[in-house]
């Protein structure tokens, strides 16, 4: 089970004066330098310096991390054999999964994983989702008031060794600039389908259904104006599971309005699952389809939008966000280093399916939609990015658009 070690993990207090000092004692500069990491090739293993003004529980200072095929096999093995986790399975630097777990005699052993084994969000949390949680989570450190982000409960979703990074001035800089266009997108979107929400809850719309949910707060967020509105959030089971763990350990209790229904996309079909929950086709519905269209390859996506439309009445409405497709699109801003990193970071998530710029409307007509919204990225940044002075908080990637449509007649 384990291989030889693949990481070392140093905590320093330190961490400028850490890699200087390394950086001499190795005769090399970091393969990788950032205000929360500092990562040296030694070998075939990696040295990693962390800093850490205190160590945290489970570590001494130091960690080696064996080099594992099957990680979540392993973490459920020693688990099973008495050893006690420190922390979850987590993603390191959107390439590699780590996690920490105690022995019976109180050394830490580190499991790494860098197998490019054939997964999907039925097999283990979603990669992508805890990116999109972690930039929400990001944003509600924002010094802008007028950017600043409102889900303050992302945080429980994110790792506890990336916690800290959000609360360094530094590190959230650079983690700003790492995420350019992207950061600005996802502070967009959720301010969008936010308003889409609450004017639902106003509207009295009694059923609001969210097509693969991830860490989705909003029905805990906004409890207070549920109302009688019933909330299905269905998801594949492995993000379900962890998203229902993680609130009920912070305290919170499901609104009763919220129906968690556990979906193999694969294998199941939402309205069979909906049906089954007591979803009624018969009542205006509010369909939440987030950050899922272009994971899906094409017929999926028309099944997707065959089920609305069949499952609602004329005037429900859908919301998806989807990927632009154009000659150009990867020389526009920031697109080419976003899809490069998309692509090496969720090997079990990859990007398949976009629209044609500027057939938005077609598309949705050829499939009983009526559009009724469609924000380009200029759009998203000046509805909710601009800045008292009038300047804006941020670009938003040049990937992708929102769309708000209703079932046509």
């Amino acid at each position: 089970m384990l291989h030889s070690p693949k990481l070392v993990s140093y905590q320093v207090p330190d961490l400028q004066q850490a890699r200087a000092w390394y950086s001499r004692i190795l005769g090399r500069a970091p393969e990788f330098d950032s205000p929360m990491a500092c990562v040296f090739a030694v070998g075939d293993c990696s040295l990693t310096l962390l800093p850490a003004k205190e160590r945290p529980r489970g570590t001494s200072g130091g960690v080696a991390f064996w080099n594992v095929d099957d990680i979540d096999g392993a973490y459920q093995c020693l688990v099973e054999a008495g050893a006690k986790p420190v922390t979850e399975i987590t993603l390191l630097m959107l390439k590699s999964r780590v996690a920490r777990l105690e022995d019976p005699f109180g050394n830490v052993i580190g499991l790494f994983s860098a197998s490019e084994k054939k997964t999907s969000v039925e097999d283990r949390p979603s990669e992508s989702a805890l990116t999109v949680a972690f930039c929400r989570a990001l944003a509600t450190y924002e010094t802008r008031d007028e950017v600043r982000g409102p889900d303050t409960l992302a945080e429980l979703f994110v790792a506890e060794e990336s916690r800290k990074s959000l609360k360094d001035p530094v590190a959230r800089a650079w983690l700003i600039e790492k995420f350019a266009g992207t950061y600005p997108f996802f502070i967009a979107r959720t301010a969008y389908v936010d308003g889409l929400f609450r004017q639902a809850l106003r509207d009295r719309v009694s059923q609001i259904v969210f097509l693969g949910a991830g860490y989705d707060t909003r029905t805990y967020r906004f409890r207070d104006e549920l109302g009688t509105t019933r909330v299905f959030e269905l998801d594949a089971l492995p993000t379900q599971q962890r998203k229902r763990q993680l609130l009920d350990g912070a305290g919170l209790n499901e609104p009763p309005q919220l129906v968690y229904l556990p979906i193999n996309f694969e294998r199941q079909r939402p309205a069979e699952v909906l049906a089954q929950a007591g979803f009624d086709p018969r009542q205006k519905t509010l369909f939440v389809w987030e950050g899922v269209t272009y994971y899906l390859p094409a017929a999926a996506v028309d099944e997707t939008f065959a089920f609305v439309r069949q499952s609602s009445v004329p005037g429900s409405t859908l919301f998806f966000d989807y990927m632009v497709e154009a000659p150009d699109i990867e020389s526009r801003y920031s697109v080419k280093p976003v899809l490069e990193s998309w692509r090496k970071a969720y090997t079990a998530e990859q990007v398949h399916f976009g629209i044609d710029e500027g057939s938005i409307e077609t598309f949705l007509a050829g499939r009983g939609f009526r559009l009724i919204e469609n924000l380009t990225p200029e759009d998203m940044a000046k509805r909710f990015l601009t800045l008292k002075d009038g300047s804006l908080g941020g670009r938003v990637v040049a990937l992708f658009n929102l769309a708000c449509a209703k079932v046509a007649p």
